[in-house]
C-alpha cells in the first residue's frame, strides 16, 4: 500500500441525547464544536470529501473503519512519513 498515513482534526456534527432542553441548555450545547481526531490512510481527497481507512488487511487488500469527512469540517491534516 502506497498511501499517506495522516492525522485529521475535524469538527463533527452531533446531537444532544436528551429529549427536551431548556433554551439555555440548547445555547450551551450549540456553543462548542465536537472536536475529533482521526488517524488512517488517506484513501481519497476531493474538493468535497476526505476518505480515511483506519485498518488494512494486506492478505486480502481490504480496508476497515472507513470514514468519509466533508472537507468543510476538516480543520487540519498532518501527514506522517514512513521510516
Amino acid at each position: 500500500m502506497n498511501r499517506p498515513f495522516v492525522k485529521v482534526r475535524w469538527h463533527d456534527a452531533t446531537d444532544d441525547d436528551r429529549t427536551w432542553l431548556k433554551e439555555a441548555e440548547v445555547l450551551k450545547f450549540g456553543s462548542e464544536p465536537l472536536a475529533v481526531i482521526s488517524w488512517g490512510w488517506l484513501m481519497l481527497k476531493t474538493k468535497q470529501y476526505l476518505t480515511l481507512a483506519a485498518d488494512h488487511i494486506q492478505d486480502t487488500d481490504t480496508y476497515g473503519r472507513v470514514t468519509k469527512i466533508p472537507m468543510g469540517m476538516v480543520k487540519e491534516i498532518e501527514e506522517f512519513k514512513q521510516q
